[in-house]
């Protein structure tokens, strides 16, 4: 019995020390995530615009009621299930692979009831000085201006649901890649995006074969007109993302999906294509 003892407090003892000797690095301050302020009360809706259908809803504690607008998948409407609750926090999920994180409190101010996030999104872009690149917001946007007016040189065009998607250049300029798509519609209805997804995936070798998948993050997202094509129209416009390239066990796999509907257009970029990419040179901010 007391042989059995001591192995068992010498393993304890070996277990301990290994332990003892992992350190563990503390999360860095930009990896997380900005929490927005927002809050909820008793005798009012607060409600929440994404740029896309909201996919999930996760609450803090039960004392925040939320609810998915049926006819409207990107509104969520919060309210407060008890008055004066703590301050908790709501974590959403979008379509196009986004979280948002909020911190929640009890206020019966309606001050910020009504809250557009794709605007939200939009002023950030606009405020920020891009860290690994030399060009700075307004400059980006100015070079996706100039994109818009350049005659196309590619030709990698996708038709599905009498609507065309094609890829009618690639510019890089300081770091970045600008594409210029263009989206027509051959049909009476209007089409209106939901989402736009860069993602760079394995191409299959086998019918069973697994497909690692990469999304992208764009830094631009710039339509020529209002977001979307009207029946029997057209509309152009650019995506700015980091530079990359592919091998060719790669493509590129660019999502246009629809709004309450199933005209979801998808277009493939080969590495090829990336390679053919020109260079902005003629592109200079506005001085005022």
């Amino acid at each position: 019995m007391k042989k059995t003892l001591m192995i068992i407090y010498c393993l304890l003892w070996f277990v301990g020390a290994a332990n003892a000797q992992v350190e563990i690095s503390p999360i860095s301050k930009s990896a997380l995530l900005p929490a927005y302020p927002i809050s909820v009360g008793w005798d009012h809706t607060t409600a929440l615009v994404f740029a896309s259908k909201v996919v999930s809803v996760d609450r803090g504690h039960g004392h925040i009621m939320a609810k998915v607008e049926e006819k409207a998948p990107n509104l969520l409407l919060l309210k407060a299930g008890q008055r004066s609750f703590k301050t908790t926090n709501l974590h959403v999920v979008t379509a196009d692979a986004r979280l948002y994180h909020f911190r929640v409190s009890y206020d019966e101010s309606l001050a910020r009831s009504s809250i557009n996030m794709a605007r939200q999104q939009l002023l950030s872009w606009k405020e920020l000085q891009l860290r690994d690149f030399a060009l700075p917001a307004k400059e980006l946007e100015q070079t996706g201006e100039a994109v818009l007016s350049m005659d196309p040189f590619l030709n990698r065009t996708r038709r599905q649901y009498r609507m065309r998607f094609g890829l009618q250049g690639i510019y890089q300029q300081q770091g970045l890649l600008f594409f210029k798509l263009q989206v027509e519609n051959r049909s009476r209805l209007a089409f209106v995006p939901e989402s736009l997804v860069f993602t760079i995936t394995d191409k299959k070798q086998a019918k069973h074969a697994s497909v690692r998948e990469e999304p992208l993050d764009a830094l631009l997202q710039q339509w020529e007109n209002s977001p979307g094509v009207p029946g029997h129209g057209q509309n152009t416009l650019v995506v700015a993302l980091p530079q990359f390239t592919l091998s060719d066990k790669k493509q590129l796999e660019i999502q246009l999906d629809e709004k309450n509907g199933d005209r979801n257009l998808r277009l493939k970029v080969r590495g090829r294509d990336i390679l053919k990419t020109r260079n902005l040179t003629d592109v200079q901010p506005e001085t005022k």
